[in-house]
């Protein structure tokens, strides 16, 4: 892949991406319930940090793409999404020999982590679960890195998206809030947000952009002069 793409519902967020950065958003997902479904994990999913999420597909072949997540595209260069450790999502049936194998692993380390965390503290913290730091803490180092690959892994379902991901590397919880509220406490940062709760890029890392036919001057109106001589893909 040379370029990727995030997608967002108008020009005035992808102004504030610019200026502000990306924030991170949780992903539910409900693999976990599936691979450990004698534990409830209702109340909280593993390593639910938050993401960002782009998509591979030139923006000609990202319209159910932008169906789910709108008409307004940043595309960045690969070489800063790796920078930032994107992955390709795996993509994982509800059965099949990949869906098993995954299951016993998770199931295996699963009874390895209570092991683990009753031989060195004598009880089971919630915490490790969820957290894989936590996790490797009681030395249960499987389940640890398994849920390290449980932030790349999304239902098969929506594989169409062809998505990369970049994962918040600060083990953060607490968002309550919706992902409307969550972008507003970014746009423009206030507290923590301003250090903690955003993957911010330059100009040199953002190669154009994408919006309907119709709305290219407006968005090339809107772009500070960092950004002018950025391609605008319309469609």
């Amino acid at each position: 892949m040379a370029h990727l793409t995030h997608y967002t519902r108008s020009i005035d967020t992808i102004i504030k991406i610019l200026i502000n950065g990306f924030a991170w958003i949780p992903n539910g997902r409900d693999l976990i319930t599936h691979f450990i479904p004698f534990h409830d994990f209702l109340s909280r999913e593993p390593q639910q940090f938050g993401m960002v999420s782009f998509t591979e597909l030139p923006p000609e072949n990202a319209a159910p793409v932008r169906h789910d997540f709108g008409n307004y595209g940043i595309t960045v260069s690969a070489e800063w999404a790796l920078s930032q450790n994107a992955q390709r999502v795996l993509y994982i049936d509800y059965q099949g020999p990949v869906f098993d194998g995954f299951q016993r692993l998770f199931q295996y380390a699963y009874g390895d982590l209570i092991c683990s965390s009753q031989l060195r503290t004598g009880a089971v913290s919630s915490m490790i679960f969820t957290n894989r730091a936590m996790a490797n803490i009681t030395r249960a180092f499987l389940y640890g890195n398994l849920l390290k690959l449980y932030e790349y892994m999304e239902p098969s379902m929506h594989s169409y998206q062809q998505e990369w991901r970049i994962t918040n590397p600060e083990p953060l919880y607490g968002f309550k809030e919706t992902k409307e509220e969550i972008i507003e406490n970014v746009s423009p940062p206030k507290g923590w947000a301003k250090i903690l709760h955003l993957l911010r890029i330059e100009s040199r890392d953002v190669t154009g952009f994408v919006c309907p036919e119709h709305e290219v001057q407006l968005l090339r109106n809107s772009l500070s002069d960092l950004y002018k001589d950025k391609t605008i893909a319309g469609f």
